[in-house]
């Protein structure tokens, strides 16, 4: 007990509140029922298989929940498995999310795009880069603003955070019985900005395992 304190007293002061057992080198896997329940539904990308280790962690807040999220490779793929925590630390559900596409936009014409009034972050539908349609999750009316979020990125829990300024917004689509999100997300980040789009599922966190 003493020397746990001590090291977690060693961490930077913005570390965020974990799920019980994640940390940076952790081992995640997800539970093969969960792939089965979409397998031949036409899931964009396939859920992450075997056993992946965690080289990032990060934490910011959105709609009153404590976020944090896992950073892995998956297959040559960023991923990214994200925690729903309420604010005593319960997790409510894990989002399985992978970059299925990153853009760089080159002008302000292009950013305009994005991220202006009206632009593609905050429409009412959007198509994915493979011709996919997805509905707005968030928000009313045909444009709603980009929801707006901070995110500090540790890949050692003692160093200073790299630090995400996100502008996003959540699509779905029915998928079977299930759903499947698209998060459009204009990422301002040391060194660049882009556009990342991110395919996935919502989990339960049975469905994850962490060791």
């Amino acid at each position: 007990m003493f020397w746990k304190s001590k090291k977690e007293d060693s961490y930077h002061p913005q570390y965020p509140k974990l799920p019980d057992t994640l940390r940076i080198g952790a081992i995640l896997a997800v539970e093969p029922g969960e792939a089965l329940r979409y397998e031949g539904m036409g899931l964009t990308l396939p859920l992450p298989a075997g056993e992946i280790v965690v080289e990032a962690v990060s934490g910011m807040e959105l709609f009153g929940l404590n976020i944090a999220r896992a950073y892995v490779k998956a297959g040559g793929r960023q991923a990214v498995f994200q925690f729903q925590q309420q604010k005593d630390g319960t997790v409510l559900d894990v989002n399985c999310l992978q970059v299925l596409q990153e853009v760089f936009p080159g002008t302000p014409d292009d950013w305009d795009t994005w991220i202006g009034e009206g632009g593609l972050i905050g429409g009412a539908d959007i198509t994915s880069p493979d011709g996919v349609r997805y509905t707005r999750d968030w928000g009313d009316g045909t444009y709603s603003e980009p929801v707006e979020a901070q995110e500090r990125i540790f890949v050692d829990p003692t160093k200073e955070p790299i630090v995400v300024e996100h502008k996003m917004m959540l699509y779905s689509r029915e998928l079977g019985d299930s759903r499947e999100y698209l998060l459009v997300s204009a990422d301002d980040e040391p060194g660049q900005a882009l556009v990342r789009i991110l395919s996935g599922v919502v989990m339960t966190p049975q469905a994850l395992k962490i060791y």
